[in-house]
């Protein structure tokens, strides 16, 4: 069994997963909160600068519904040296969903698609993904199930 830290914003940062992998120990993988600009701010870089995460195997996670954006951000990260990003599609937030990112994006699985289709094809990094089984009910798990699968 492998065992994954979530991001909670304002809770998980680079300074409490060091410190739960000093005194705790036993992640395979934590999350960063997600980074949602291209311009990334000093709040969503100190998450992912490499001294900040020594000796811990961690994953940005981006929320965006915009494929360029997705893209310029998987190429800055890149940079620093990280092979894969994760993508949001599992915040529930109302200011996040309103606006079509996070859980929000499920709603409209064309335009996912779509997504999809850019991102995956230009990505420099794998691309791992975060869920939820549907926005409104269980019953939506079908449908998006199906646009994973391709």
């Amino acid at each position: 069994m492998r065992f994954y830290l979530a991001p909670m914003e304002g809770i998980t940062t680079y300074i409490y997963r060091n410190a739960y992998h000093h005194y705790f120990g036993g992640i395979d993988k934590y999350f960063t909160p997600f980074i949602a600009s291209k311009k990334m701010n000093r709040r969503e870089l100190n998450e992912i600068l490499p001294e900040h995460n020594e000796r811990i195997n961690v994953v940005p996670q981006i929320l965006t519904n915009r494929s360029e954006e997705f893209l310029q951000i998987t190429r800055k990260i890149a940079e620093y040296g990280y092979s894969t990003v994760n993508l949001n599609l599992g915040c529930p937030s109302g200011t996040v969903t309103a606006r079509k990112r996070g859980a929000g994006f499920l709603s409209v699985l064309d335009e996912l698609e779509r997504f999809f289709d850019e991102i995956f094809a230009q990505s420099p990094l794998k691309i791992s993904i975060k869920t939820r089984i549907g926005v409104a009910s269980v019953e939506e798990w079908e449908a998006i199930l199906e646009l994973y699968k391709k």
